[in-house]
């Protein structure tokens, strides 16, 4: 039987919340000082030191919208003021420093699922307003970029509107205001601060599978090093730092083994190699290089832990890595930036407790400032506080009572104002039972479709026990404990694959809010064999009180929210947070 599916080719983001830290300790205590906090959350935004030291945060995301609103942080009076807003409001845009003191920012997205930018505008530092200059050739959403020694910006890579790489680059002239096309990279570049200049003019940039170079004098590319660079391994959500010597340093990334990495690449010879292993597996953290030579990186995130407040820094002279006192909040994705006095600044970025972050950091040295048990992801027993003692965060909960969904977990009721299960209570886990089993009328399922708010009807193809279908939802705490925000969880989905099982996938969301839900994507599964078999993810709880998880499962097509294909299985889960 040859089979035809519906699914459309959008790919949804997969998009974090977080939020702000606790009051400033004294700074003769701390190596961690908070600064006046900025005015709005922010994430998604890279962040710019001006000529006068003075540093530029523009747009990025306040947790549910992108921003155009832009706030100066002035070390002299210690906290963050308003400055002009941009034209466009945007997010995972590139922003460059222009030899004329002028900022450059370019591209960008402006909505969580869909969209690319192919406007720019120039701000000025002096004035505090921005100007609109003419737009890119091509829309780019987190492209890469760099200052070129002439003057000029060079914006290279990104994706389009449907998330496809954009394999093209193209350089910006400040004199003119206009873009000019350059030679085309022959991989897919990404990540606004994945590009440095060398030491012999030419640009390195880092992201994907193959590093390349370009070459500003010809405008081509040629590729540096073998593919996978000396960890063999494709590096997104990393750091590209140059050191003082000419050499670069690359740390950590999405993958386990570029988490888990650091390597090193010189010039001179066009080579790769390892480096010293990081002390913490990390992606989307903040890296830079220290008055003394070393690099400092800081906070990020781990899929084992969720987000970090762990710091480390490297010294390229030893090929060593050393740990350093933690950050006061957890940050994931925080703008990261040294100061002219040595210090380093931290802003915003977001956490799996608290959400997108309007707190500042200053990072000096000095005394360890004891984490507190809520900064170490800790509710109960005794932990380490960072500084070589331990805090004492109060009794752990009684083990839960095992019943037939597992111990401490809820089996859900049907909610008919969601029009999805439903579990009332704060426990170890949520499951659908059997209110899941069949697909639309195939079975039938019963209280069909079983999507939040009816939005998501089920493909009615096919036969029962022949053709897919999404079985049973269950998601619990990996500790045991009860479901809360920041929590890591396991959602195990029962599904039917086809006999042709390769043609199947399983995607995962998460929405924090299932009253109003905007779905996050989590993960695409495969099954391995025909028939019934159960596929398992986890991911971290974001903050919400009553969170919800939507499995499809479909044949072919691309991964989204609600496909529609004649042979897909949309079902949601509705569970109750601490």
């Amino acid at each position: 039987m040859k089979r035809v599916s519906t699914s459309c080719a959008m790919l949804a983001l997969f998009t974090l919340v977080f939020s702000c830290s606790s009051a400033p300790p004294p700074d003769e205590l701390s190596r961690e000082v908070a600064v006046q906090g900025l005015s709005t959350p922010r994430k998604l935004m890279p962040l710019v030191e001006l000529a006068d030291g003075r540093v530029l945060a523009a747009g990025g995301h306040d947790g549910s919208r992108s921003l155009s609103s832009c706030e100066v942080y002035d070390a002299e009076k210690g906290g963050w003021l308003s400055t002009g807003a941009m034209r466009t409001a945007r997010r995972n845009h590139a922003a460059v420093r222009m030899t004329d003191g002028r900022v450059l920012v370019a591209g960008g997205t402006y909505s969580a699922s869909f969209g690319a930018l192919a406007s720019a505008e120039v701000y000025e530092p002096g004035t505090g307003r921005w100007t609109q200059v003419a737009d890119m050739a091509e829309a780019r959403n987190d492209p890469a970029a760099v200052a070129l020694p002439d003057g000029r910006v060079l914006v290279a890579g990104g994706f389009d509107v449907d998330r496809h790489p954009v394999r093209s680059a193209e350089l910006f002239d400040p004199a003119t205001g206009r873009w000019t096309r350059t030679g085309a990279p022959t991989s897919a570049r990404s990540g606004a601060q994945t590009g440095v200049v060398l030491g012999n003019g030419k640009v390195l940039f880092v992201s994907g599978l193959q590093a390349e170079l370009y070459d500003v004098a010809s405008g081509q590319w040629a590729k540096a090093g073998p593919v996978g660079g000396a960890a063999g391994t494709h590096r997104s959500g990393h750091s590209v730092t140059l050191l003082p010597d000419g050499r670069v340093l690359v740390v950590g990334g999405t993958t386990s083994r570029a988490a888990a990495t650091a390597e090193l690449y010189e010039p001179v010879r066009g080579e790769w190699k390892l480096a010293a292993a990081p002390v913490t597996p990390r992606e989307a953290h903040g890296a830079l290089v220290t008055g003394e030579g070393r690099v400092l990186v800081a906070g990020g995130f781990h899929v084992t832990s969720g987000a970090l407040a762990s710091v480390e820094s490297y010294d390229p002279a030893a090929d060593t890595w050393s740990a350093e006192p933690t950050l006061q909040a957890a940050r994931r994705g925080a703008g990261m930036v040294l100061l002219e006095d040595g210090a380093v600044l931290l802003v915003g970025g977001s956490n799996d407790l608290e959400g997108t972050l309007a707190t500042s950091e200053r990072y000096d040295p000095g005394v360890c400032m004891p984490l507190t048990c809520e900064a170490a992801g800790q509710a109960c027993g005794v932990v380490a506080d960072g500084c070589g003692g331990t805090l004492e965060c109060g009794p752990c909960e009684v083990a839960p009572a095992c019943g037939a969904e597992g111990c401490g977990v809820e089996r859900a009721e049907y909610d008919a104002e969601l029009r999805a299960p439903r579990c009332d209570e704060v426990s170890a886990g949520c499951s659908s039972g059997g209110l899941l089993v069949g697909r639309g009328l195939l079975g039938p399922e019963p209280n069909m479709p079983n999507a939040l708010w009816g939005t998501c009807g089920d493909g009615e193809g096919g036969a029962r026990e022949r053709d897919e279908a999404l079985e049973a939802l269950r998601v619990t705490t990996v500790d045991g404990g009860n479901l809360a925000p920041g929590k890591m969880v396991r959602v195990e989905a029962t599904v039917w694959a086809y006999a042709e099982p390769e043609a199947n996938r399983l995607d995962l969301y998460s929405a924090a809010d299932a009253r109003n839900p905007a779905w996050t994507y989590l993960t695409t599964l495969s099954p391995a064999k025909p028939g019934s078999q159960v596929l398992t993810a986890t991911y971290v709880l974001p903050a919400g009180s009553l969170q919800a998880v939507r499995g499809v499962f479909r044949y072919a097509g691309s991964a989204e929210p609600c496909p529609g294909g004649v042979f897909d299985d949309v079902d949601d889960l509705v569970f109750t947070t601490r």
